[in-house]
């Protein structure tokens, strides 16, 4: 029994050690949780669409988002990240949707869209003009967009005057003179009458009355200006028409889109009258003259018609696809964030770090912007939620500022004092003072007796022992204290006059 009685007082005695001595290990860890936790915890809450929304918890903003927080920017070295960084974890991450492109070098194939309309290829339009006076004796021509063959006749002509041209030639054949024979076909030819009716006329020896006017080459008639027994005058434009094989589009371009358009670029087009149907042609011809009301450059592009099924005037919708062999440095649009005359994007640092950044654009093409500065190829960016992070990133910059400027305006004050005091001893030669001053509190300084170098520009030789001075003291690099502006004790230092509270008089004082 009574050594039952030692066991339990000695294992009462153990374990009281034991609580004891695990105490302050349990505090110690206890505390370097604390803190390790502490150093890890969100600065503050921020709204997710109002940064200016803060607060000291977790909760939610205004339009029902959750807070999200916001850590302090330290990176894992200790030193302090370039100012505007921004950092979140990597839930906040992936709550927000955060998406990030790399910067990339890709040639821009921009696809440019616009309208145009069908029209005759130019270069294949034919025209028949009157080259003398006359009756049109029959016509052959019903009406516009009918179809002709070459050499298919569109009227027959009665004049007058290529009557008497024909009855000239067979004067000169009967004549025997070959000389004067060339001269009558040549006037007949230049009247518009083709080479084998002459040679008929010539063969049957006989003026024909009527003379035939036939279609230069294949297409449509474009325009018919005459009736069955009209009279033509010279000069008069009679009927045109054109080849249907080619068509040309007319269309425009924006300003902005002009530099991209080049001869020989690939085109597109689309009609609503053939739906489902997609044509591929060239530009054939770029104008060289801006329209000056609508800003726009006109493009003539050429399609194949073999078919037929484009007919002149049709609307068509059409894609430029220009080329470019050139490389150039480009993001997605989407992560660029415009205002005022700044242009700029997030970059995405790593490790939930963000921060943004100037940069200068050019060329825009299918979803891609070109990078001119501001940006490498390593560089990623951000291109959603990224108004957000930008807004959070220009704040903290702005107080990275106020602080660096509130630092140097402190720094700068610090390195000058003015303080007042007495002159012991003049050593002129040597450019030296020594002189009894007050206290300086800018720099906790007590009132004692100090030697001081003056600079050059004060004439010591004018100052003598036991009179009182205001002085200038400057704290040079090196750590000296030298003199660099002296003044009689009683004159008004205006730099350090509180003009805010100077008496003004009053309207009483006036009267």
């Amino acid at each position: 029994m009574k050594s039952l009685s030692v066991a339990v007082l000695a294992l009462a005695i153990g374990g009281a050690l034991g609580y004891f001595a695990y105490q302050p290990i349990n505090e110690a860890l206890h505390t370097e949780g604390q803190s390790a936790s502490s150093s890890n915890d969100p600065l503050y809450w921020v709204a997710p669409m109002d940064p200016n929304y803060k607060r000291d918890k977790p909760g939610k903003s205004p339009m029902g988002m959750d807070l999200i927080p916001v850590y302090e920017e330290e990176s894992a070295g200790g030193e302090k990240d370039p100012a505007g960084t921004v950092t979140i974890n990597p839930a906040v991450e992936n709550n927000l949707g955060v998406k990030v492109a790399p910067v990339r070098q890709q040639t821009l194939s921009p696809q440019i869209e616009t309208v145009g309309y069908v029209a005759f290829d130019e270069s294949r339009l034919w025209q028949i003009n009157s080259r003398v006076s006359g009756w049109i004796q029959k016509l052959n021509i019903d009406a516009i967009g009918e179809k002709v063959k070459k050499g298919e006749v569109l009227f027959e002509l009665y004049s007058p005057d290529l009557v008497r041209a024909q009855e000239e030639l067979l004067n000169a054949k009967r004549m025997g003179k070959a000389v004067l024979v060339k001269g009558a076909k040549e006037r007949l030819i230049s009247l518009g009458v083709d080479s084998a009716q002459i040679n008929q006329i010539l063969r049957s020896g006989k003026a024909k009355r009527n003379i035939a006017v036939k279609a230069p080459s294949d297409g449509v008639i474009a325009t018919l200006n005459v009736r069955d027994g009209a009279y033509l005058s010279p000069a008069q434009a009679v009927i045109s028409g054109g080849s249907l094989s080619e068509v040309w589009v007319d269309a425009e371009v924006f300003e902005r889109q002009s530099h991209w358009v080049k001869q020989g670029a690939a085109a597109e087009m689309t009609l609503d009258a053939l739906p489902g149907k997609v044509l591929q042609g060239n530009v054939d011809y770029v104008y060289p003259v801006l329209d000056a009301k609508t800003r726009t450059l006109r493009v003539r592009l050429k399609f194949d018609n073999q078919s037929g099924d484009l007919k002149p005037n049709m609307f068509a919708n059409i894609t430029l696809i220009p080329k470019s062999d050139e490389l150039s440095r480009v993001i997605p649009q989407q992560a660029v964030i415009r205002s005022g005359n700044m242009t700029r994007v997030v970059l995405a640092l790593g490790e939930g770090k963000f921060r943004s950044t100037r940069i200068v654009t050019g060329r825009e093409a299918a979803g891609q912007i070109e990078v001119l500065e501001g940006l490498s190829e390593n560089d990623k960016v951000v291109t959603s939620a990224h108004f957000l992070l930008d807004s959070e990133s220009s704040q903290s910059a702005d107080f990275s500022r106020m602080e660096g400027l509130e630092k140097s305006v402190t720094a700068a004050a610090a390195s000058t004092a003015w303080a007042t005091g007495t002159i012991t001893d003049v050593m002129a030669d040597h450019r030296m003072l020594t002189i009894q001053h007050s206290p300086i509190p800018e720099w906790d300084w007590p009132a004692m007796q100090m030697n001081f170098t003056v600079k050059e520009g004060d004439d010591l030789s004018q100052l003598i022992g036991g009179e009182s001075i205001r002085f200038l003291i400057e704290k040079t690099e090196a750590g000296d204290y030298v003199i660099s502006e002296i003044r009689p004790e009683g004159e008004m230092d205006h730099s350090q006059m509180n003009h805010g509270v100077m008496d003004m008089p009053s309207a009483e004082d006036n009267k």
